[in-house]
């Protein structure tokens, strides 16, 4: 368990040290965020202003450029005034590394410095033909410095009509002096082209090889076994791609920045230091792809200030700690030294020596509790005096009580003794009492099950009786249904009778109709052969009788149809007669059916209503039955009652008698163990010294 000195020293240490370090952290972060925060606003600044010097570099080179492009010296195509006007302007301006000019061939016709060569294999020259519009290439190696240069072409117009190109090779030692101007205080700074190729940068060779940050690739010069260049069939310097290894964060501000966005980006470089970034679209004049510049510091060297302090803090907090238990540990001893005098007293007291004493004295909490140590151990001599003089007077009085106590024993034995035989004759006459009355209550039960069975008789035959009378309402209504059925059957076969007089003299009539209808058939055979014999005198009269003939067949023929169906209705009629006849004999046979059953209800009301009166007198005497019962049994429990209320209070008694008894030799026993406890107690105030 941990003493109070070194709950003092924790508690203060905590106290003290958490809010000094919460402060530290707090201070920290808050320097931290705002340092780092300073840092990119710097790089961005930065980034800015190279952004600015490059700009205007090429706007200079560029304007430049375009003067030379629309001056007479150049679009009169006179070789030496070109050569002068360029070696002029080379002179003095020195960030062009070289001026020509070449014609619509590809064939240079004027350079600042340098032998005339054929370009027209160039890619440069193939998109100016196609093209006509000024641009700033992308870096490439040239052919007279052997090394990466960036170019910037215009076209040259003479008389309205394009007459060649005028290129201007700029120098990148101008934008590398820039770049190295910048790069200081642990951050650099780097340019690439519109097509991601790096073309200044701290390191030297990522210019010279053509560094790709889009492609992740760069452009490396084939070098035979004497170091020269190798060349191509056509003049070309010979290069080779080969990869190369960034952070993942350079590619992806590379595709930013290239296509017009600007900010700031954090991300671990292959050192796997952290490094701030901030980059700079640059729109280059012309038809050109924007550049981009963009910084890197390491954070490490940003946050140089706030890691400094953040170190002084910790070796401040490292001195604080010491100084802070040595303090903490002379204090809570100044607290804990009174307490631990106390406890030793109260130890002392503890083994009976009551005569111990503090003497602190203090207006604190502790000089309270050293007053309140010397009030308790006053009053506890107090108290053993009392228990001393208490104990031996109990003492005496446990002897008399044991004395006593015994001759009330003996005289409770002998009553208990008494108390039992009593007790034994209720207790059997109670057992027959509760035996006659478990065979009168078995007789109630049948009785009672008998006036069950014979309420459910009686209910039943009223339910019989009830059904019975339901059965008769509906016999009498069938009987009265199997009369208007006769009735009706009889006017069917009645109607049926009428429709088959009616069927056979409509079979007369068509008779009629066919026989009508055969003799206009020959009567106008004869009109047709006596119009054929007329001649032409005939004719219409022939046609008439073809009609007449017509309708003669027409009329025979729906007089066939006719009598068909008359004679399918006839069928259909002796049908119905025939089933008609057949129902008539079963309407019969259930109206005997009727008036027996009839019968038969009548009889079975009769028995019914037998036996519902023989029930009723049955019942009447079983009412009777069930009050004897009733009067049995309360006869017989009052009496199973009486005894068992005897029994139990002799019972009562006896228990009374023998819990005395044992009360009795408890007291004795008490007052041998007070005695004993007296005894013991004497013996132990004894051991305190008052």
């Amino acid at each position: 368990m941990k003493s109070i000195k070194n709950k003092l020293i924790l508690v203060t240490l905590i106290l003290v040290l958490i809010p000094l370090i919460g402060s530290t952290v707090l201070g920290f972060t808050l320097s931290y965020n705002e340092l780092k925060g300073q840092a990119i606003q710097n790089q961005t600044k930065l980034a800015d202003s190279v952004a600015d010097n490059v700009l205007s570099f090429v706007d200079k080179a560029y304007s430049l450029t375009e003067h030379l492009s629309v001056s007479d010296s150049i679009t009169d195509f006179n070789p030496t005034a070109q050569s002068n006007a360029l070696a002029g302007t080379v002179e003095r301006h020195p960030y062009f590394d070289l001026l020509y000019v070449q014609g619509t061939d590809g064939m240079q016709t004027a350079r600042s410095a340098g032998e005339l060569g054929d370009r027209s294999s160039r890619w440069w020259f193939t998109k100016m033909i196609d093209d006509k519009t000024p641009f700033v290439s992308q870096s490439y190696y040239s052919l007279s410095g052997n090394k990466p240069v960036t170019s910037i072409f215009f076209p040259i117009n003479q008389n309205g009509s394009f007459k060649g190109i005028m290129g201007a090779d700029l120098s990148l030692d101008a934008l590398q002096q820039i770049v190295e101007e910048k790069s200081q205080d642990g951050s650099y700074t780097y340019i690439i082209d519109g097509e991601g190729v790096v073309i200044a940068h701290p390191e030297k060779t990522q210019v010279s090889e053509l560094y790709n940050y889009k492609t992740l690739q760069k452009t490396v010069q084939v070098m035979d076994a004497q170091g020269n260049v190798v060349l191509d069939a056509d003049g070309n310097e010979t290069t080779e791609v080969q990869p190369i290894e960034v952070a993942k964060e350079i590619q992806t501000i590379t595709t930013k920045v290239l296509s017009g966005e600007s900010g700031t980006s954090e991300y671990k470089d292959l050192k796997g230091d952290e490094v701030i970034s901030a980059y700079e679209s640059i729109k280059i004049p012309g038809e050109s792809a924007p550049w981009a510049v963009i910084t890197v510091q390491k954070q490490s060297d940003a946050l140089s200030i706030i890691n400094n302090m953040q170190n002084r803090n910790i070796i401040m907090i490292a001195i604080l700690i010491p100084i802070v238990i040595l303090i903490t540990y002379f204090i809570s001893s100044s607290i804990t030294k009174p307490i631990v005098n106390l406890m030793k007293l109260m130890e002392q007291a503890n083994q009976g020596d009551l005569t111990v004493k503090s003497n602190y004295h203090s207006k604190n909490e502790l000089g309270k509790l050293s007053n309140s140590f010397n009030s308790m151990i006053m009053g506890m001599k107090t108290l053993i005096e009392e228990i001393q003089k208490t104990a031996l007077e109990v003492s005496h009085s446990s002897n008399m009580l044991a004395a006593t106590t015994e001759d009330t024993a003996k005289a409770t034995e002998e009553v208990a003794k008494t108390i039992v035989e009593v007790a034994t004759g209720a207790n059997n006459q109670a057992l027959e009492a509760e035996d006659g009355s478990k065979e009168v209550q078995r007789l109630a039960a049948e009785v009672d099950n008998m006036t069950y069975f014979i309420e459910e008789s009686s209910t039943s035959s009223k339910q019989v009786n009830e059904a019975n009378k339901n059965g008769m309402n509906t016999i009498m209504l069938l009987e009265e249904k199997n009369k208007e059925n006769n009735r009706v059957t009889n006017e069917l076969l009645n109607v049926i009778e009428s429709l088959k007089d009616k069927a056979n003299t409509i079979g007369q009539i068509v008779e009629t109709i066919t026989s009508i209808s055969e003799q206009t058939n020959l009567l106008s055979l004869n009109a047709a052969i006596e119009a054929a014999r007329a001649g032409d005198a005939g004719k219409g009269f022939a046609v008439v009788a073809s009609e007449v003939k017509n309708l003669a067949e027409s009329s025979a023929a729906s007089s066939n149809d006719v009598k068909d169906i008359i004679t399918s209705i006839q069928k259909d009629i002796l049908k119905a007669q025939q089933t008609m006849e057949e129902t008539e004999k079963v309407i019969q046979a259930q109206n005997e059916a009727v008036n027996n059953t009839k019968e038969s209800f009548v009889s079975i009301d009769k028995g019914v209503e037998n036996i519902v009166s023989k029930i009723s007198n049955i019942t009447n005497s079983l009412d009777l039955v069930i009050e004897s019962k009733t009067r049995v049994m309360t006869m017989i429990e009052h009496v199973s009652v009486v005894s068992e209320e005897t029994a139990v209070a002799a019972q009562e008694v006896s228990a009374a008698t023998e819990e005395q008894n044992a009360a009795s030799e408890q007291v004795n026993a008490l007052a041998e163990e007070m005695n004993e406890m007296a005894k013991h107690m004497e013996s132990a105030v004894k051991a305190f010294q008052i």
